[in-house]
């Protein structure tokens, strides 16, 4: 074996400066492949950066649209109940024309034929003044739920939008990574090929770097799975065309700081509680069932209001007369007010029963809103926290993984160590930076989760 590796080592001796200037590059090497993997990153994709993507989330969602357009629904309602307090005109021409028996208005039937025309406007209210009243409180009310939803699904698709860009950064990562290790993985199976045919190499080792060649393109070919599909799901997410694969600008990962993990959590829940627009929707629901029992305790007591006043003219006669014979003026006027007693009014206990339960259907979903609240911010604190502890561990464990991947090719390049060695020591190298950006990903999604939990 020791023959074997003096004779990979047999090749023209690499000048003192140029060993020296290759131990310095060694600690930048990731940089560099990071620089030169996006630059030769498919033509084809679309390159996207993270403001970018938040200022698209909200261009053209269907979630924040259909909740656009319920506000506008809202509106609409709340202006329909407010017109119940106005009368409604009914502008009319009637041709009346009767044959035969008619009744007098004194008793006795009598042999009549007659026909006549009336023309006018009739202006008709009937204000039931209770319901109408409640009913715009209740359409109000649905206004500020509305509202709030829409507010809601604006900060619910950007928070999805940058989780969707870091998921992507973190495939992109992950590929990047893999590319490195099929890379290095590639040029030592070439290596030990050569010595192999030799007879210079013991061919079960030469068959341990082909299967870890292989490896490291199954884990290749799987990366670029997961970074395609990440791009479809931001691509969907933004409503952009799928079929252009979107690839992130910043692919190098470094950690954010949006939100400080060391932060008070009693003070991030009471500030989550305080703005969220959650609660303020919950709260518009709770609000309009109260006001919906209302209506059925205390709706009832106010009068329901009744008038009417029809204006035109009359003319007519006995058959063979003209329609328009002694055509005069003709009004009717009337005025009532009416209480309702029973279902829908009055004494109705089942209708106040349902309503009462209604409400207190709704004060408990309100407690369970507070309890989701509280539940999110406890846990994406203690997430950022973990993420945070664990970026310094995954830089700590790159280092390491570094320096041994430099001291293991100065002892292949001085003839001391074997190519497993210089490949193993390469391979937890990849798998360092691997773990160290998916941390990274994993932080400064949290912190977009933590800023979202808070409602900020």
């Amino acid at each position: 074996m020791k023959a074997a590796i003096h004779t990979v080592a047999e090749r023209p001796p690499v000048p003192p400066e140029a060993k020296r200037f290759r131990y310095k590059l060694a600690g930048a090497s990731f940089v560099l492949f990071f620089v030169a993997s996006v630059s030769a990153a498919d033509p084809a994709a679309g390159t996207i950066d993270l403001p970018t993507a938040l200022r698209l989330a909200g261009a053209s969602n269907l979630d924040v649209a259909i909740a656009q357009e319920k506000v506008t629904e809202a509106r609409a309602a709340s202006d329909s109940a407010r017109a119940r307090y106005f009368p409604f005109i009914t502008p009319s021409i009637v041709v009346r024309r009767h044959e035969e028996n008619i009744q007098a208005v004194n008793g006795p039937i009598l042999d009549a034929d007659k026909q006549s025309l009336s023309a006018g406007v009739a202006l008709n209210a009937q204000l039931d003044l209770g319901e109408t009243y409640y009913q715009n409180l209740i359409a109000k009310q649905q206004i500020r739920q509305n509202e709030a939803a829409l507010a809601g699904r604006q900060r619910e698709v950007t928070y999805r939008a940058a989780a969707a860009y870091f998921d992507l950064v973190r495939a992109r990562a992950a590929v990047i990574a893999a590319e490195e290790a099929a890379r290095i993985t590639g040029r030592h199976n070439a290596q030990i090929d050569a010595t192999t045919e030799a007879g210079l190499t013991f061919q079960g080792d030469a068959t341990r770097v082909r299967a870890a060649r292989e490896r490291s393109e199954l884990t290749l070919v799987r990366a670029r799975t997961e970074q395609r599909i990440a791009a479809a799901r931001l691509a969907e997410q933004l409503r952009l065309d799928p079929s252009v694969e979107l690839a992130p600008v910043d692919s190098d990962l470094a950690p954010m700081n949006l939100a400080a993990a060391g932060d008070n959590l009693g003070a991030l829940i009471s500030g989550a509680l305080a703005k969220r627009p959650e609660l303020d929707e919950a709260a518009a629901r709770l609000e309009a069932a109260r006001t919906l029992r209302r209506a059925a305790t205390q709706g009832p007591l106010i009068p329901t209001i009744g008038a009417q006043a029809s204006i035109g003219g009359l003319g007519g006669g006995p058959a063979g007369s003209t329609v328009t014979r002694d055509w005069d003026y003709s009004g009717d006027y009337s005025f009532g007010v009416s209480w309702r007693v029973g279902p829908g009014g009055l004494f109705d206990r089942n209708r106040q029963r349902e309503t009462a339960s209604r409400a207190r259907q709704v004060e408990f979903d309100q407690e369970k809103v507070r309890d989701l609240i509280r539940r999110q911010v406890v846990e994406q604190h203690a997430r950022l926290r973990s993420f945070g502890a664990q970026i310094e561990l995954a830089r700590k464990a790159l280092d390491a993984a570094d320096q041994t991947a430099r001291l293991s090719r100065q002892r292949r390049e001085t003839g001391v160590g074997a190519v497993l060695e210089d490949l193993q020591a390469e391979d937890d190298l990849a798998r360092a930076r691997r773990d160290y950006l998916s941390t990274v990903a994993d932080y400064n999604q949290a912190q977009y989760a933590l800023k979202y939990v808070t409602g900020e």
